[in-house]
Formats: C-alpha cells, structure tokens, sequence
C-alpha cells in the first residue's frame, strides 16, 4: 500500500467529471453503460501511449482491466456516423460562407440548386469542393433537418446561417458536444502530461467573480462578439488554406473553439 503523497489528479478526477456526470443523468446513462465507455477510453489510452502496439496483456497490466475485456474491446468496431455528419456539415457551412465562389457581390452566402454548371456551382460541387467524405444529399438532410438550410420554391437552397448550431437534444448535437470537448480536453491533457521540452497547446482562460449579473451578461456579449469575430477569421483563412493544400495530398488536422461560461447564483438574478 502506498504511503506517499496523494496525486493531485486524483482530487481533481470528481470535478472534472461532474459536468459528463450531469449529462448522463439527463440523458439517462447509467453505470453500466458509463463503466464500459470508461474501459474503452482505458483501451484506447493505453494503446496510444505505447510504442509499439502493446499485446492484450500489456493493456491489461497498464489499465487494470481483464485481459478478455480488453481482448473483447480491441475488437469492436466504433462506427460513429452521426459525428461524421455533424462534422460534414459543420465543414460545409464554414465553406459555404467564405469561399468566394459561393458569395455574392454582397459577400454574403448564394443561393445554390443542387447541381451546378461550370460558371454557377451548385451545391453538389460545394460538398464535393469542401472534401467531404459523404453523399452530398446525406449532408444536405442533415442541413435541412436542423434547419439550417431552407429549399425554396424554386428548387434552390438557402444557407439560413453561418455556423452549426444543431437542435438541443438532438444526435447532431451529441456529436457536436462530443467533437468539441474532446478536443478540448485533448489539448488540456497535452499539456498536463507533456515532458519538460514539447511545445504544450494554447489553452487559456479569463476567471472573475464578485460580480454583478448586469456586468456578467456584459461580459457575455463583448465575449460572443469577439469570439465569432475570430472564429469566422479562423475559418475565412483555414478555408484558403486547405484550397491551397488540396492538391498535395496532406491530412493535418486543426482546431480552434471558444467557450463561455456565465454563471449568476439564482438568489442574485433580477
């Protein structure tokens, strides 16, 4: 039995998960469920962090778990199709609203039929030009189902908005929920466990309290402002970017979010 200090992640692993807790209530996931993505997560951790590929007994020994769990998980095949959607769909929004093809002279988002001709691109070709991995009508239902696309009487589509905000409660939004804090805590977990020399991640964040609500939903505004401002920016440029690199048959991957969370004790509102 160790008799050393306790490890201070350890103390922090409750709160960290008391807000995946929360959702999992709400959403009526219990234990069981719960203890067996926890394995999976194990699994998968264990075989990233390991070089090379560890056999089932290494994983056992690294993570706790029975070597027939192990053996049983590593054989699963995770299929996660309304993430892919959601990640479509996202990607083909951020096209639709930056790409020069697809702006009129106003800068503003045109409306497109579905297919296109060599001088008006249509919707097929947006999908297509914005390296989407899915049938362009998939993409285009879940656009329609979360009204962010309106079809009009003429047969053309209309970008109702400039960003992916799918319906509470709905798969998209698991998928999104799941997308962004992943990588959120991806890149928080990089630099928790980084050595000494590797470049850690920029993940920053602005804490006050003693506050009013007047000056919290002040802050909430100037906040949603500026992030929106940099992520349209972000998405703008990453747009040209990857026009530039689609020809080099490159795969990196980036992120960039933004959170806000303002919180007024309900004794302190009016």
């Amino acid at each position: 039995m160790s008799t050393g200090p306790k490890d201070p992640f350890e103390t922090a692993l409750a709160d960290l998960l008391i807000p995946l807790a929360k959702a999992m209530v709400a959403r009526g996931v219990t234990i069981g469920t719960a203890t067996e993505a926890l394995k999976k997560a194990l699994v998968t951790a264990a075989e990233d962090t390991s070089d090379p590929s560890p056999n089932d007994s290494k994983v056992s020994a690294l993570t706790g778990l029975h070597r027939k769990d192990v053996k049983r998980l590593r054989s699963e095949d995770d299929d996660a199709p309304e993430r892919r959607s959601c990640s479509a769909a996202s990607l083909v929004v951020g096209y639709w609203s930056t790409a020069p093809q697809y702006l009129n002279k106003d800068n503003q988002p045109k409306d497109l039929l579905r297919k296109g001709s060599d001088s008006d691109p249509g919707f097929d070709d947006l999908v297509r030009q914005a390296r989407i991995d899915m049938a362009p009508g998939t993409v285009l239902k879940t656009l329609l189902d979360q009204k962010l696309v309106a079809k009009l009487k003429d047969g053309s589509l209309r970008l109702l908005g400039d960003a992916f905000v799918p319906t509470a409660g709905s798969a998209e939004q698991v998928a999104a929920y799941r997308a962004t804090l992943s990588a959120h805590l991806a890149a928080a977990t990089h630099n928790l466990i980084a050595g000494q020399e590797t470049q850690r991640h920029f993940d920053r964040a602005v804490r006050y309290s003693h506050l009013s609500a007047a000056s919290v939903e002040e802050l909430r505004a100037l906040s949603a402002d500026k992030a929106q401002q940099l992520l349209q920016d972000i998405n703008s440029r990453a747009r040209h970017l990857q026009d530039k690199d689609q020809d080099s048959n490159q795969n990196g991957r980036f992120v960039a979010g933004a959170y806000i969370l303002p919180t007024i004790p309900k004794d302190k509102e009016g």
